[in-house]
């Protein structure tokens, strides 16, 4: 998983956007200790250790894991959709569960939400056939996350 975040062409994409302070604690269901996902320099880094001020936390099951993994060329879009397809998924070993930790405000100076918009007209069509539409999608998504 560590040179998938390191070389996956959205991950690196997604590391341009973010600020200063940005980190995801990441865990996984089959593999003990944390991890942190930030950008050290512009680039994508996953390292041992528990993150610092995580905005959210991930814990991926291991066939999130494989699939994840499955498509390293993947944009930011489908990457995107992957992500929010195992967080939707019902199986447990296929989940990745998400607890945010930071509001949009925070988001946003961090950088987090221009990685959304990276992901474009396929993350928002996914979206919207979920149910979340319009201007206020994203801020009802974050709802549902923290709630």
């Amino acid at each position: 998983m560590t040179e998938f975040f390191r070389e996956s062409p959205a991950a690196v994409a997604a590391a341009k956007h973010l600020r200063s302070g940005a980190e995801v604690g990441v865990s996984f269901t089959d593999v003990p200790g944390s991890w942190r996902f930030h950008a050290l320099g512009g680039k994508p880094t996953l390292e041992t250790g528990a993150p610092l001020a995580p905005d959210f936390e991930l814990r991926l099951g291991p066939g999130a894991v494989r699939d994840l993994c499955a498509h390293p060329k993947a944009d930011i879009g489908d990457l995107g959709i992957l992500f929010f397809e195992h967080i939707v998924a019902r199986q447990p070993e296929n989940q990745i569960r998400v607890k945010l930790h930071s509001g949009l405000v925070k988001l946003t100076m961090r950088g987090w939400l221009s990685v959304m918009a990276q992901g474009g007209p396929k993350v928002v069509r996914w979206l919207a056939h979920k149910g979340l539409s319009g201007p206020s999608a994203v801020a009802s998504a974050l709802v549902k996350l923290k709630g």
